[in-house]
């Protein structure tokens, strides 16, 4: 009950303020048909972006919620995951599901949108190729079962009403930011009301969320409902921290662009380590989480804490076959096509950098330009604890921004000897003085040091406003 006056209270809000702007406008009207001197003056400047900025904001909560982007799973090659949808859907008495999404994202989710002709809503389960990677047939069972439930009920019309309140600010937020037109009260009011929202919203949907894994629960077993969460967990953070950093740098030992979705059908993002299960279980549910933690979900189903036990035949492969290549095969091009260039580019300067670091590094006794160049190399090829004896040996022989280098390499380490290198090459080159503040104003913040922070930041603004003026007398 309480949020659902929250949500009334948002769109009396948002009615008020389109209330406001139609009351802008008709006095501008009111002023020129009365021939009111000075308004007719305003309205001459401001009728025409006004009138935009009206639409703009009133457009912007009457939008359409569009079909989620993604492979939609043909019938005929999907048959036994529609039947599997089907079957479960049965079991939770949910509507019917019109069709399945595969994404290349780690996630799997319920999505409601609305077509225009004919005018009714369309419901979709979106699966992540790597969930039919990774999970096993029951697992992905009490997922379908745990996003099915949110169809049903009334919490189906109740979640989209949330959802359209939340989109409804941003959207107008964001329409009023593009025309710089966004009025002080509109920032009161969201900076007032949003978090409320937020609030408000958080804890309905961890009970419902809460409610969907019982049902998950139910229809599959607790046992493969606990395994589930626990995989779906591990797994997304296998794809973010381990498959995805290992293609944002595959550049440096493949000459060809990779092909990440093909690679997830035989990936081990199932495999974890204790370790990693400690750190999924240490967090704590926030007041503004959407979804409760893992280790009282966990505690409501009433189950323990396992490893998850190894699976010969992934749920894709058992039910979709030769169709997940395929799948695979089409992200992967979607993939290349979005990023191919980008990788191209960086292979050919991470090639260009490697020659000219082993060029640099043949030299028998290099200048400091040069001992500075091929730190700079090295840090982004290495790492910067390998540059820093370098950046020392550039600095020692005069070199300013390699006595800068090293003491930001320090001061990253939270080691203050950084700060008298830091100093030294401001002294040296008065150029440096913006970046090397920047650094000390970063570290003393780091270390509490609020007043010398203060002052790095009033010497930089000092350089600054010295150099303008310097720029503008010569050229005048």
């Amino acid at each position: 009950m309480k949020l659902l006056l929250v949500i009334i209270e948002g769109h009396l809000y948002l009615a008020g303020i389109f209330a406001i702007f139609v009351a802008e406008l008709s006095f501008l009207f009111w002023g020129l048909w009365s021939r009111r001197p000075i308004i007719g003056l305003v309205a001459v400047f401001v009728t025409v972006p006004l009138i935009r900025s009206t639409v703009s904001a009133i457009r912007a909560c009457f939008f359409r919620i569009t079909p989620p982007e993604g492979l939609l799973l043909d019938r005929s090659a999907g048959r036994a995951l529609y039947d599997l949808v089907e079957d479960v859907r049965r079991v939770v008495d949910a509507p019917p599901v019109h069709g399945i999404t595969i994404t290349g994202s780690f996630n799997a989710s319920a999505v409601v949108y609305s077509v225009l002709w004919p005018l009714r809503r369309r419901r979709v389960l979106v699966l992540g190729l790597p969930v039919l990677t990774t999970l096993s047939t029951g697992e992905l069972r009490a997922v379908i079962a745990h996003e099915l439930a949110h169809f049903s009920s009334a919490y189906d019309p109740f979640a989209a009403w949330v959802y359209r309140t939340h989109r409804s600010w941003f959207e107008l937020r964001a329409a009023l930011d593009r025309r710089l037109a966004t009025p002080v009260y509109v920032y009161w009011f969201i900076r007032w009301y949003v978090p409320r929202l937020y609030a408000a919203s958080a804890g309905v949907a961890r009970h419902h969320e809460f409610v969907a894994d019982a049902v998950a629960a139910k229809v599959a077993g607790g046992r493969a409902a606990a395994d589930a969460l626990v995989v779906f967990e591990s797994g997304a953070r296998f794809e973010d921290r381990t498959h995805w950093r290992t293609v944002d740098v595959s550049y440096e030992t493949e000459t060809t662009p990779p092909r990440p979705y093909s690679q997830m059908l035989t990936w081990h993002a199932r495999i974890t380590t204790i370790d990693v299960l400690d750190e999924l279980l240490a967090s704590d549910t926030e007041p503004s989480d959407t979804h409760p933690s893992l280790r009282e979900r966990l505690a409501r189903l009433d189950e323990s804490v396992r490893m998850p036990p190894p699976v010969v035949c992934s749920v894709g492969e058992e039910l979709l076959g030769p169709e997940l290549r395929r799948l695979a095969d089409q992200l992967d091009q979607q993939w290349v096509t979005r990023n191919g260039d980008v990788w191209h580019r960086h292979r050919a300067e991470y090639v260009d950098r490697k020659a000219t670091l082993e060029k640099l590094a043949a030299i028998e006794t290099p200048t400091p330009d040069e001992l500075f160049t091929r730190a700079e190399l090295v840090e982004v090829l290495e790492s910067p604890d390998e540059a820093l004896p370098i950046y020392h040996a550039a600095a020692e022989q005069g070199h300013p921004a390699a006595s800068l280098a090293a003491g930001r390499v320090l001061l990253h380490r939270m080691n203050a000897q950084g700060v008298r290198l830091v100093e030294d090459a401001m002294d040296r080159d008065d150029r440096l003085v913006p970046d090397a503040c920047r650094i000390l104003a970063e570290y003393y913040r780091e270390t509490n040091q609020e007043l010398a922070a203060r002052k790095c930041e009033w010497r930089a603004t000092q350089h600054t406003t010295r150099a303008r003026l310097a720029s503008n007398s010569l050229q005048a």
